[in-house]
């Protein structure tokens, strides 16, 4: 589905912007209805296409207007309302896709009494990133006027069927790292959910593009994920865990493992539900066990803590691989995590790598049903960085492979029994397992992989830099999360670090 057209969202707003432009209004109060007149009625507010068309999408700081949102950025923390209302309004003409300018756009003229103008930029950033905007803006103070007119209240009513549409593209999408060029240049990952089927990037964490990795659990809907920056010392990391949850798109509370050699977290049955677990390792190689609380954002330590085996999130100074051996009903003779042939224990089918190759175990993955799997070569040694990897599906009873794709290939992920979908280089694409036929391609950005920035192994590229969030967008670091400090474990003292919340960048143009 490469060259999907701007969603007719984009020309809306364009055509408003236009219109908008050069407005320098003091506030002012909305304009009182006749003594004698009931309420309007309320508008119908249609729910259109929801996140954006391409991965590159989200990096409207370094578009088209740029200038004009940095000049709004100035104004707001000016306290001018009627030029942050004019720049905004600039950004999103030049740059129709720019959902912080929208965002701006919208609750200025709020601000200023202007409510019949705020339904138009309210629809471009709440469509386009629900999570972030769209709930914000049925509680937020500043907009309470707009809620209570004619528009507002259609807002009001849409905003289930908003939701419905949101956790539905949710639920049937698949969850990839993606990597763009940042504001200065560097480049960030954020996990998002792909709609390939509808052609849309839904983003589901704002981290600043720190995200270095992330593990799903299976049977439940969460996924967590790791932000990792280098510590004080050689050989430390500062890691940061948090859980997303795919029905709602919303984040829980963080938990901070400071000043580690390295982490390593699982989902594991526990207390009659699936928890993360996090095994630590701190200095001198002593480690210790807990279970993550990430709703709370609190960690129990575990007395006794086994190894986590099976699949695992390995997270160390020189990088972050998703990991999956040992598999269940899978045998081979792993060596490196790579083997020339597996054996299926369901069946007793020993199945070989193409070519004299060898399977990646960690790619490999079971369907729902057990009745096939997928998985991705390992070029052996002598080999390079770039010589190209195949991703294949093979039926457990008859053994039979079926070519997927080929090329800068990670790991497979299934959709279900029939679907498998696989990342090639900057593009996410959805296959038929049955027949080998590609059913959707959704391409964009700086590359895309499922979950982890990278397998640590021999021929593989050397991971990405840990990168601070400030080096990608620092005015955009989830600016709508006002919590508590996340709790903290530095060397082997666990530290309730809760105290005040932190301020909220988007205070001044949100505040009422």
């Amino acid at each position: 589905m490469r060259g999907f057209a701007r969603s007719a969202v984009g020309a809306v707003a364009l055509a408003w912007a236009l219109a908008g432009c050069g407005s320098s209004e003091r506030a002012r109060p909305p304009a009182a209805a006749p003594a004698d007149a009931g309420p309007a009625p309320a508008v119908r507010v249609e729910v259109p296409a929801l996140g954006t068309d391409r991965l590159d999408g989200w990096g409207w700081r370094r578009g088209p207007g740029a200038a004009a949102f940095g000049r709004a950025l100035a104004a707001e923390r000016a306290g001018d309302l009627p030029t942050l209302e004019r720049e905004a309004t600039a950004a999103l003409a030049a740059d129709p896709g720019h959902l912080e300018a929208a965002w701006l756009a919208a609750v200025a003229r709020a601000r200023l009494g202007r409510l019949d103008e705020v339904l138009a930029p309210l629809q471009v950033a709440a469509a386009g990133d629900w999570g972030k905007w769209g709930e914000r803006s049925l509680e937020l103070a500043a907009l309470e006027a707009f809620r209570a007119s004619a528009a507002g209240r259609g807002w009001v009513e849409a905003a289930g069927r908003h939701r419905d549409a949101y956790q539905e593209a949710l639920r049937r999408a698949v969850v990839v790292l993606g990597a763009r060029v940042g504001e200065r240049g560097a480049v960030g990952r954020e996990l998002y959910a792909v709609d390939v089927e509808a052609g849309r990037w839904l983003r589901l964490t704002r981290t600043g593009g720190a995200v270095a990795g992330a593990i799903a659990a299976a049977g439940a809907p969460w996924i967590a994920y790791a932000t990792v920056r280098k510590g004080a010392r050689g050989g430390r990391v500062d890691v940061r865990i948090a859980v997303v949850d795919r029905t709602t798109g919303r984040a829980g509370r963080e938990v901070a493992f400071d000043d580690v050699a390295a982490v390593t977290l699982a989902w594991r049955p526990h207390d009659g539900e699936v928890a993360l677990h996090a095994a630590v390792v701190h200095r001198a190689g002593k480690g210790r066990g807990a279970v993550v609380d990430w709703r709370r954002g609190a960690i129990a330590p575990v007395a006794a803590p086994r190894p986590l085996r099976g699949e695992r999130l390995e997270i160390a100074a020189d990088g972050v691989a998703l990991r999956r051996l040992p598999i269940a009903r899978v045998s081979a003779d792993w060596d490196d995590a790579t083997a020339s042939a597996v054996r299926f224990d369901r069946s007793g089918k020993v199945v070989a790598a193409p070519a004299g190759g060898l399977i990646d175990g960690d790619s490999l993955a079971l369907d729902p049903g057990g009745a096939r799997a997928a998985f991705v070569t390992a070029p052996e040694p002598p080999c390079e960085p770039t010589t190209p990897r195949a991703a294949y599906a093979v039926e457990v009873t008859s053994g039979r492979l079926r070519p997927l794709a080929r090329g800068a290939v990670a790991g497979p992920v299934w959709l279900d029994d029939e679907r498998v979908a696989v990342t090639v280089g900057d593009q996410v694409e959805v296959i038929s397992a049955a027949s080998g036929a590609s059913l959707a391609t959704l391409a964009g950005g700086a590359g895309v992989a499922t979950l982890t920035a990278g397998p640590r192994r021999s021929c593989a590229a050397p991971p990405p830099p840990f990168v601070e969030p400030d080096e990608i967008e620092p005015d955009e670091i989830d600016a709508d999360r006002v919590e508590p400090a996340p709790t903290s474990v530095t060397g082997d003292a666990a530290v309730d670090a809760s105290a005040s919340p932190g301020g909220d960048p988007d205070a001044g143009v949100g505040a009422p």
